[in-house]
Order: structure tokens, then sequence, then C-alpha cells
């Protein structure tokens, strides 16, 4: 520990406040807040960590901080310090996170239209939807029923829509305001889903149309009639409840957090929202954060359902709405439901969709000078796991174009004869992965890339010969710190990728990748035979419960790494307890 972060440390109390972490550029890199700023600090520093947190605390070269009255202060003044300082390790909704509202304007003859902000207090929004296009299906299908104004300026005599009967030509006429109250309630209702008196009343214009033999007109309320049911169709109502509901959940594996919001209005499920976040602080409060900063962009629904946490009244004091946290019931399946879409939005995250395809392309037009090889059209990744010899495996990664494709991922059970060693693993796995692709005539990677060093190398290579393949083959060389530092050759020959920042990343994700399913696949085997007698004599846990966790959560082990709080979304909190319990003194690999 650094003397300086020793002696501030020295100055912290058992106070609410805010710390900031700073590196040696003295840049602001991490703000947190903190009930206990003595405790939480100091456990940076004193407390050992791994993944995503040791590497900001790597970075932390000096703090500061800010005690404040009360953690409701904290919580606000955090938010506010991450918005000025805009912290690489902090959540950050960045500026393109925001949805499209639908927008009745506030005027003296108001009109609907599309908005990303909703900083109008006389105007009326109805959203967040999940894109452009389905607003304006909405905004178009709402200005061909209700009679509201449809041009950006009023002009000095009526368009073609007061002809049609879908304006009431505040040109020529005028409107009070009550007639414009009426059409915004009945917009209101018909947002909510009450359309069959509007289907009613346009059916009924219709066969006047086509009783007056004016079939045109009549085709096109048939069309309007059409539209209501598409849009209609596009809103799945799940709750029972006809109001305004957002409801969060989370899960935390690999060092991200992965957030889900479901969108209800007037009981319609209109948005899913899911973000898969960098985790380098407390789960808990990167969620709180979270929801926080959500809804600096986005109106306060009637109510908000989230997991039963600590410091639950501390988020409906800053948001000043009430939050439910359920325990059974329709809102206890909807919070399932969205807790099912973090963890789902976790496993299909896709580890480069930050990147842009220019710059993919040119950190592999990069990666190939340095290595001398023309394409790296197909790269691939290998990698074992096993616990003290015992179920070991192989799994190979596929990486097209610099993109995970999954579907060419592949997994291998290892010979018990060869269990737990390394080099021979690989030899295993290369000769009966290329031998089926020379059988089966498919096509080849462009790069092979071992989680090892230069004797694993060999083996591939000695394999790839056997078979009288040539194909270029690297280990990945990690310094005293495990982090990825240079690639190696079959003759000991090291290629610095630290220079270029993106290929170090680039290279960095695609080994967490090949770790992750080679992990996945271990513990699913183990899983098979130890499920019954971890879980079986778990109180309150029965068969039901069981089968739910498993199907969410697809092993053992990804429960065992869950919160109490993030098994509290499937089951009551004393069976979280016991199974949390239960499962923490069982051994990881």
């Amino acid at each position: 520990m650094k003397q300086k972060i020793s002696e501030k440390l020295k100055l912290l109390d058992a106070v609410s406040g805010v710390y900031i972490m700073k590196n040696q550029e003295l840049e602001v890199i991490y703000v947190g807040k903190a009930k206990n700023l003595i405790n939480r600090v100091t456990q940076y520093f004193t407390k050992p960590h791994s993944g995503k947190t040791q590497k900001m605390v790597n970075d932390v070269d000096d703090f500061d901080f800010i005690i404040t009255n009360s953690e409701k202060d904290a919580l606000l003044l955090e938010i506010n310090l991450i918005h000025e300082y805009l912290p690489k390790y902090n959540v950050l909704l960045k500026d393109d996170k925001s949805y499209p509202y639908i927008q009745i304007k506030g005027e003296k003859n108001p009109k609907i239209i599309i908005s990303r902000k909703i900083n109008d207090k006389k105007s009326i929004y109805f959203g967040p939807y999940p894109s452009s296009s389905t607003a304006y299906e909405i905004v178009d299908l709402l200005n061909q029923i209700f009679p509201l104004r449809k041009c950006q300026k009023i002009p000095k005599k009526p368009c073609l829509y007061y002809h049609l009967g879908q304006c009431l030509a505040p040109c020529i006429n005028e409107v009070s305001s009550e007639t414009y109250s009426k059409i915004i309630k009945d917009i209101r209702s018909f947002i909510g889903g009450n359309n069959k008196n509007v289907i009613k009343e346009i059916n009924e214009k219709m066969k006047k149309a086509a009783k007056e033999l004016k079939f045109e007109l009549a085709g096109e309320y048939k069309k309007i009639l059409e539209n209501i049911e598409y849009v209609g169709n596009k809103a799945n109502v799940v709750s029972t409840e006809k109001i305004d509901r957002d409801v969060f959940a989370f899960h935390s594996s690999d060092d991200y957090i992965s957030i889900s919001t479901l969108i209800f209005r007037q009981g319609n499920l209109i948005n899913r929202i899911n973000n898969v976040i960098p985790l380098y602080g407390n789960e808990i409060d990167e969620f709180f954060s979270y929801i926080i900063q959500f809804y600096e962009k986005n109106i306060l629904p009637k109510e908000i359902i989230i997991p039963s946490l600590d410091d639950l009244d501390l988020l409906e004091d800053a948001l000043k709405i009430k939050i439910y946290s359920p325990k059974k019931g329709n809102k206890m399946d909807i919070l399932s439901m969205c807790a099912k879409n973090a963890i789902k939005a976790l496993e299909e995250q896709n580890v480069l969709s930050s990147v842009e395809d220019s710059d993919l392309n040119k950190t592999l037009d990069y990666f190939k000078g340095i290595l001398g090889i023309n394409s790296l059209r197909l790269i691939e990744l290998i990698d074992n796991s096993h616990l003290s010899g015992e179920n070991a495996v192989s799994a190979v990664v596929v990486f097209q174009n610099g993109i995970p494709n999954k579907k060419m991922y592949r997994k291998y059970k290892l010979s018990d004869d060869i269990s737990g060693n390394d080099v021979a693993s690989i030899n295993e796995v290369i000769y009966r992965r290329y031998y089926r692709k020379l059988t089966e005539k498919n096509e080849f990677s462009n790069l092979i890339l071992i989680d090892g060093g230069i004797n694993q190398v060999n083996a591939a290579k000695k394999a790839l010969k056997d078979l009288m393949i040539e194909i270029p083959v690297y280990g990945l060389v990690k310094d005293d710190k495990h982090t990825t530092r240079a690639l190696i050759d079959q003759n000991g020959n090291e290629y610095d990728i630290s220079k270029s920042k993106p290929l170090f990343f680039l290279l960095t994700r695609m080994q967490d990748e090949v770790h992750r399913f080679a992990i996945n696949y271990h513990r699913n085997l183990r899983n098979r035979t130890m499920t019954k007698s971890i879980l079986d004599d778990i109180k309150g846990l029965g068969s039901k419960r069981i089968e739910n966790l498993l199907k969410n959560y697809g092993s053992i082990s990804k429960i065992k790494n869950a919160s109490i709080e993030e098994l509290q979304q499937y089951v009551p909190e004393k069976v979280a307890i016991n199974i949390y319990r239960k499962l923490e003194n069982i051994k990881d690999e």
C-alpha cells in the first residue's frame, strides 16, 4: 500500500460520504458512496480482490473523500460527481441511452410528436418505447384516429387532414380546451389498451362509407382497423393491474453486472432494456446508481419493483416514489421474468459490441502485420479446465472477423489417462479436432491461440504436423499479475501486444471468452453428479424451486456465485439464505 494512501486512511471516520479514486495522472477513475467511509474505503486496500476490482485498485494512486450529512446525500452527490468526471470504472449511462417517447405538446392547439427529451412540464408523455420505428407506428395510427393538428405551423387555410376528418382545423375553427381535453383523455385510454370504442366507431364509419359507395374511404378505414390490430398485437399484456410500472433486476458474473428493465404502461409491456456493464464496485451500489441515472432521462412511473435489498428506503427517498419488493404473486412473477432477462443478457452479451466495425478491422489488420499472416477471418482459442485432474475438458471458441461465432464453439471431454496434463490435452484436442475437419473437409482456422506457453504450442504443432496441416499457432503469455502480455511461437519468439491497446483488449476478451466457455463446461459435468446431494437437503427448497433455479442459472456453480439478494428473485428470503449458506463452503476451482 502506498504511504500517502496509508496516511490518508487514518483520516477517515465511520460517517457517510463519497470517496473519489484517482490515478497517477490525477484523473478521477472511480466515485463511490458509503454509509461508513472508513470501512468501505479501507477494504479496497486491505482485503484481497480479483478481476476488475483488483484492476481498478491497481490503478489507484490517491483518493479524496467528502463527508455528507446522510447516506441519501452521499448517493445524490455520487451521481453528480459521476456526471462531472465521467470516471472510467463507474456505471455510466451514455447520452445515446435515451429512448423515444410519444409527446403531446402542451400548446393551445396540441400535436403529437416523437421526443427523446422529457423536460417540457406542459407536455404529456407516453413511453419509453424500444425504438423510433415502434413509436412512429403508434404516432401515425394516433394521427389517423384522433383529430389533433398535424401541421408544424398552423396554416391560413385547412389542409387535406381536415377534409379526411383527421384534424379539427384550428386554422379556421376555434377549438375549445374542453374538446382537446376529451381527445387527450381518449388517447390515454387508447394507448392503455382500451380500443373497443375506437374500433366500434371506425367500423361504423367504414360501413357507412361502403353503403354510400365511397369505397376508397371505406378502404382507408379498413387500413386503420388493420393498423390497430397490428400495433395492439405488439403490446404484450402480462400484468392484470392497469398501471404504469417499471421493474428492475440484476445478475452479476465474471466481473460484469447485467441490469434488465421491463417497462409497463397501463399493464402493457412496451419495452425491455438490457445493459451489461463492467463491475468494479459493490453490485448493489452499482444497481442503485444505475436506477437513479435511468430516471434522469426517463419519467418515473407510478411504482417500481426491484428485488428485496438492504437500504431500499434510501432509493425510495432519493427518487421520492414507492418501491416494491414482492415475495409472491403476479409481481413476483414479473420480477422473476425480469431477472431471467438479466441472466440471458449477460450470457448473450457480445464482448466486442463496444468496438466499431472500422476499429475492429484496423485492429485485425495490425494483428496480421505483427504475425505476418494474410488473413485472420477465423481465429480459434483453446483452453483446458479440470479440478485435481478430474472431469478434465477442453473448449474451443472461434472468432469470425473478430466477432464470436458461437455456432462454431466446440467442447471436448478428455481421456482419463491424460487428465490434468495440459500439454497432452492440447495435443489430443488439436488432433481430434483437425482429423475430423480433414475427413469432413471443413474449413480450417487461420490462427490457433493456446492458453499456455511454448510447451503447449509445440504440442499443438506436433498434432498438426502428424496430420500434415500447416496453421500458425501461438501461446498467450501472462505476466506475474496473470495478465496477458505477449504471444509466443514454437521457437520461443515473443510478440509484444502491449503497444496496441485495441489488440490487447481484443485478445483479453477472446481469452476471457474461451476461459468462460471451458469453465462452464467443466462445471456442468461436475454438477450432473453434485446436484442431488447438494440441493435436495436444503430446507424450503422443493423440486419445483430447484428446477426453476437450475433452469435460470444453468448450473450449481452459477447459483453458488449468486448473492442472497439475487436468489430472492426466485425464492423466499429464508430459503435464499439457506441456499447461500449451504453453497458458500463448496470449493470452487
